[in-house]
């Protein structure tokens, strides 16, 4: 869950009684995967469903609150945890902190029936649609998308426009791996400077499964950043691109990007689809030829691209402001029937 436990779980703290919290979490110690390894991930599925099972035994609460997984293992694990509740007539709260796992509702009556009767929160009211299109039948279904990181103030379209003339400065921060689509990135960058574009690429985070040849094309890699040092890192570029393979849910990178004033495009999914209906993030293919083009326009009018998608943000923002989600999040618990 990573970022969204550091906003949610102190919301959850202060807004009810907490009486047990189970760590879900598989070690990656030593691995270059942007998952765990699958003894690690057997180990803690095992350890958390004992706890849980310790926790419903001895502590009694009313809810569960389960930060739902969408596949393998970790989906098996927190079933387990669903059913055991229902064992010890708890209710059941699952954080659905991505967009895919609907999809898998739809093919397989055995996990809506597993999952039924649970309380939904969702990040869309996309995601949200598509949980009931799938069948399964929810307690309810809430929206509570994630918060816009805190940051510096957005770059004014005419200080941006003071770099005109300077080399288009394309970004990269987080998990370097092919189902994010770094690589497709990569060979876009590399394409454009083949053909003589005057680009730069910085990229910052964890490499996982890129090898070093691809890595050619950047000009400056700063490693994996501190949290203080993330909106340096903003400050460095003009456009992100996020050309993911898999349907990402709606991650903080975007919401950074837009913050921080930069041109933005990603693939669409369920749950960005509010950033890119209102225009917000531009949307593209996980191909080259989709994220070069899109690179093309930047180099042409940067300071029209930004423009564009900072209006449309502004009329957005609100709705993803820390205090709004704050609020949202605590009225749930508040009144929802458990």
């Amino acid at each position: 869950m990573g970022r969204a436990a550091d906003f949610f779980t102190p919301v959850l703290q202060s807004s009810c009684r907490v009486v047990a919290v189970v760590p879900l979490s598989a070690k990656r110690t030593g691995s270059m995967h942007i998952a765990a390894a699958w003894p690690a991930k057997a180990t803690a599925a095992v350890g958390a469903v004992r706890r849980c099972t310790s926790a419903l035994a001895t502590k009694s609460p009313i809810a569960v609150y389960l930060p739902i997984s969408q596949w393998g293992l970790p989906l098996l694990r927190d079933s387990l945890i669903v059913v055991l509740a229902r064992i010890f007539n708890c209710s059941t709260v699952l954080h659905l902190h991505g967009s895919q796992l609907p999809a898998r509702l739809a093919s397989s009556w055995a996990l809506r029936k597993t999952l039924e009767r649970s309380h939904w929160l969702v990040l869309s009211e996309t995601v949200a649609a598509a949980v009931d299109a799938a069948g399964c039948r929810a307690a309810s279904v809430h929206v509570i998308r994630n918060p816009a990181p805190p940051g510096g103030t957005p770059r004014e379209v005419a200080q941006a426009s003071s770099r005109t003339g300077q080399p288009l400065r394309i970004g990269w921060i987080g998990t370097m791996h092919s189902q994010k689509g770094f690589d497709i990135l990569c060979d876009a960058v590399a394409r454009l400077k083949h053909a003589g574009a005057p680009v730069s690429f910085t990229v910052a985070g964890f490499r996982s499964d890129v090898p070093t040849s691809r890595m050619a094309c950047v000009d400056q890699d700063l490693g994996v950043l501190e949290p203080a040092d993330v909106l340096s890192f903003w400050s460095r570029i003009d456009v992100f691109v996020l050309p993911a393979r898999w349907a990402e849910g709606l991650p903080f990178v975007l919401l950074e990007g837009l913050q921080a004033g930069c041109a933005v495009a990603a693939t669409w999914s369920a749950g960005s689809a509010e950033l890119f209906s209102r225009g917000c993030v531009e949307r593209i293919g996980s191909d080259v030829d989709s994220v070069t083009a899109f690179l093309r326009v930047c180099m042409t009018d940067i300071d029209g691209v930004r423009q564009r998608q900072q209006k449309l943000w502004r009329e957005l923002r609100p709705l993803y402001d820390p205090d709004r989600v704050e609020a949202s999040f605590a009225e749930f618990w508040q009144e929802a029937d458990l």
